[in-house]
């Protein structure tokens, strides 16, 4: 398998967007320091590690009505967002101009990019019951839940998974890793921009 990035996206510069990166069997984390360009450090990242396949938990597409795709009038949601109960990419604003403009430049060097929901995976692998997104115990908790659903040859050292952006980053991570394997879940229309669990 080549390498695949997870991306936890977050804003421009609290130093909340993670990495997980998946190479040869090993998976690995990178977190954008405070302050710093998120979305130039996941570009630098990018040009270094050559991923195939980038999978981001952020909308990378408008309402299909916005390009005239056959079908759409929703303004606020597309339908993979209503499919999920999404946020809608117009309530994100900025972050989801940011997160399409840093595709285009991903296409550019020969990434595939989609859109995933760590959210919904985490739902699908029961991870509310160990208290996903609660406290630094219940992260503790959700790590041993998860390392149960990785497969064997994938080593992570979970001491890295420090934050829930550490964690979300790994679910997206495991949702392209389902993909390249031809399991995932896939909500939406293509025309639209499509959600890939």
């Amino acid at each position: 398998m080549k390498v695949i990035f997870g991306i936890d996206y977050g804003s421009k510069f609290t130093g909340n967007t993670v990495i997980a990166i998946l190479d040869h069997e090993q998976i690995n984390f990178m977190q954008v320091d405070k302050n710093v360009d998120a979305d130039q450090f996941i570009y630098n990242a990018a040009e270094h590690f050559k991923p195939e396949l980038i999978f981001i938990d952020s909308p990378i597409s408008l309402p299909g009505i916005y390009t005239k795709v056959e079908g759409c009038s929703n303004y606020h949601f597309r339908l993979a967002d209503r499919e999920l109960r999404a946020m809608s990419p117009m309530f994100l604003g900025g972050m989801v101009a940011r997160a399409m403009e840093l595709k285009d430049k991903l296409n550019a060097l020969g990434c595939a990019v989609m859109e995933t929901y760590p959210k919904v995976m985490a739902l699908q692998l029961k991870l509310k019951a160990c208290g996903y997104k609660g406290s630094s115990l219940a992260l503790k908790d959700c790590k041993k839940t998860l390392a149960k659903h990785l497969e064997e040859n994938h080593q992570v050292d979970f001491d890295q998974v420090s934050t829930w952006h550490h964690f979300d980053a790994l679910l997206a991570l495991l949702s392209a890793i389902r993909h390249i394997k031809g399991h995932s879940d896939v909500y939406g229309k293509a025309e639209e921009g499509q959600i890939v669990i």
